[in-house]
């Protein structure tokens, strides 16, 4: 199968066509016995349909030879399980397909006499037409006699195809589908008749345990991180939209990213646009790494923190490594070059003073450094080093976090080695990560909770900070709101096993031209078409405000549990003066009607799904229970969060 690249053809796309299992001739295959099942309930049917091969042909344009489709007047939800029940034997030559469409691809299910077809195809691109779109395709001969046929798509980024309940077809799907239709393939001279009827999907119940007096850990909050020329680029309406938008979603933690490599040694330029330190990514214009205390003072007006952490340090605040052993960091490069502790403080405590003059306010937190491995000696002569001269300078109400690695794994080891110098780390207010290892796992997110376990051990009582969360493997570039779903349950599993107490995505706002970068590294892009203002990259910013708008700094998690439903994930917080909110995530692919016994005065009720970004409703006056659709977050809240 040849593959062409096009602008949207994402990284996802080519990785699933790696893995794609391209079709294979009917006599290669060892045909599938299918078991037999007592007849569908038709009288249950949502919808039917009937086709004659030789019948009139459909009403309408660009069809004039053709039995009319059959097309199913729902939208369909992220996840979902669909079933047609058929009611006879399919008459030769006749096929059934069944057409799943979304905004940039689809799927095609074909059944025929004793086979299964799956096609999955790209759309979004004139290079992508016709069969050059088709970049997965697979099929299964099969005997016995189909009565059901069943499309599930579910939460680990796959789609199964199964007939009379027998799984016989996987695929990755990374896409969004929208809408479903079904046609008749057969020669217009005979007369074949399919009639099949669509069941109605399954609705589950679940009861909520809460134990409100089993306190857990007490938030700080949301945000990330902005790419200060993306900002300084919006217009001014688009600063106003900007700044309505952190406080809509209640990004308030604002994380730097500072001006590094370029730093002068005088200090003279933390915050000079024009020598920002350039982040690249892919062929798009640098992004710059630079401060801006106009910036932090307005986060600090909403009641936000900054937290101030360098990345890599300018070559003067280095020195050649002289470690006892060669070491290698997260790019598998040798390590060569170590910090200077002397020059990295002095920064860091002339950053501090700039910024509580020019905002008002030193930062919250300091992290030692972002992403850059030394030895574990070096990383606790920074921390020891930090906070003396930071109580020195007046600043002893600055809180330090580690320096936080790529990936969880290393994370935990940072922390073991960190609590071998018993100073260093009594001097370490915050242990912080990133959770890039976790990309690893995006399609069975529970096997990560044995890395969130192994570091949820290694920290004891010290509070946790998610210092960087986005998508940069190349196989979760697609857009979709299934893969940011993916990363919601990131989120519940950061709050509820290793009970962070801040969640910050990567970028806040980011400038890109190759879409695929911006909408999965950042919330906010710059739209260029409208006037420079900021609009949401993907369906990342609508996830995160699921937990961000209606969990608030001073809020504790209470334990909360919906047994017997492992699908449905529960996070439940409380606040003083009668605050609550509970978050319900649905990973099933039915809806669950869910019982809340925590007994409140509901303001509201938010939905987030593919087609609702955090649309609130009021909620019903003595509000017990709601129903969460598959792939959809569900919020109630007594918060009363609006626009």
């Amino acid at each position: 199968m040849r593959h062409r690249w096009h602008p949207w053809l994402t990284a996802a796309v080519v990785a699933m066509v790696t893995v794609a299992v391209a079709t294979v001739p009917m006599t290669a295959q060892q045909p599938l016995q299918l078991p037999d099942i007592v007849d569908p309930a038709f009288t249950q049917a949502v919808d039917r349909f009937e086709f004659a091969a030789d019948g009139p042909a459909g009403p309408g344009w660009t069809r004039p030879n053709e039995p009319a489709r059959k097309y199913f007047h729902e939208m369909l939800p992220a996840l979902f399980s669909r079933t047609v029940a058929i009611e006879d034997d399919l008459p030769q030559p006749a096929a059934l397909r069944w057409i799943f469409t979304g905004p940039r691809g689809g799927l095609t299910v074909e059944l025929s006499e004793g086979n299964i077809k799956l096609s999955e195809r790209w759309y979004d691109s004139a290079q992508l037409l016709g069969e050059k779109g088709t970049l997965i395709q697979q099929e299964k001969a099969f005997t016995g006699h189909p009565r059901t046929l069943t499309v599930v798509a579910d939460a680990h980024l796959s789609v199964h195809i199964l007939i009379n309940g027998q799984d016989l077809l996987q695929a990755p799907m990374y896409f969004d589908v929208q809408r479903h239709q079904m046609m008749l393939v057969a020669p217009r001279t005979q007369h074949l008749v399919v009639r099949g009827a669509l069941l109605p999907p399954e609705i589950k119940t679940a009861a909520l345990q809460i134990d409100a007096d089993n306190k857990q850990q007490t938030m700080l909050g949301f945000g990330g991180s902005p790419g200060i020329p993306a900002y300084a680029e919006l217009s001014e309406r688009g600063k106003t939209e900007y700044w309505h938008l952190i406080r809509k979603y209640n990004l308030l933690l604002h994380r730097e990213y500072p001006m590094g490599t370029e730093l002068k040694q005088d200090l003279s330029n933390f915050d000079d646009l024009s020598s920002a330190t350039p982040h690249y990514y892919g062929d798009n214009f640098p992004n710059g790494e630079v401060s801006d205390f106009d910036y932090s003072r307005r986060i600090l007006a909403l009641g936000g923190h900054v937290i101030y952490e360098m990345w890599a340090l300018p070559k003067w605040a280095e020195k050649p490594y002289d470690g006892p052993v060669k070491i290698i960091d997260a790019w598998k490069k040798p390590v060569t070059r170590q910090a200077d502790v002397e020059q990295y403080v002095r920064i860091v405590v002339a950053y501090c003073r700039m910024a509580a003059k020019k905002s008002g306010r030193p930062p919250m937190i300091v992290g030692i450094q972002n992403e850059v491995e030394h030895i574990p000696s070096v990383y606790a002569a920074m921390t020891k080093s930090l906070r003396r001269e930071l109580d020195k300078a007046g600043f002893k109400e600055v809180k330090i976090h580690m320096a936080d690695a790529p990936y969880l794994w290393m994370g935990v080891g940072r922390v073991n080695d960190l609590k071998q110098d018993s100073e260093a780390w009594k001097e370490t207010d915050y242990v912080a990560s990133h959770v890039y290892d976790w990309q690893k796992y995006a399609t069975d997110p529970d096997r990560y909770d044995e890395q969130l376990q192994a570091m949820r051990a290694a920290m004891g009582d010290k509070p946790y900070l998610a210092t960087e969360i986005c998508l940069n493997d190349g196989k979760l570039q697609e857009p979709s709101y299934r893969v940011a779903f993916q990363v919601g349950q990131l989120y519940h599993k950061h709050l509820t096993e290793l009970n962070a107490i801040a969640l910050m995505y990567c970028w806040t706002i980011l400038d890109v031209e190759q879409p695929n970068f911006g909408a999965s590294r950042s919330l906010l892009i710059p739209d260029k078409t409208h006037g420079n203002v900021p609009v949401a990259s993907s369906f990342q910013l609508r996830i995160l405000g699921a937990y961000s708008r209606h969990i608030q700094e001073g809020m504790w998690r209470v334990d909360a549990s919906a047994p017997g439903n492992p699908n449905l994930l529960v996070a439940a917080f409380a606040g003083a003066a009668g605050k609550k909110t509970v978050v319900l995530l649905n990973r099933g692919t039915d809806a669950t009607r869910v019982e809340i016994p925590w007994g409140a005065p509901w303001r509201q009720v938010e939905h987030v799904t593919q087609y609702e970004e955090n649309e609130v409703v009021t909620a019903k006056s003595g509000l017990r229970d709601v129903v969460v659709q598959p792939g959809e977050i569900v919020i109630v809240s007594t918060l009363e969060r609006g626009d």
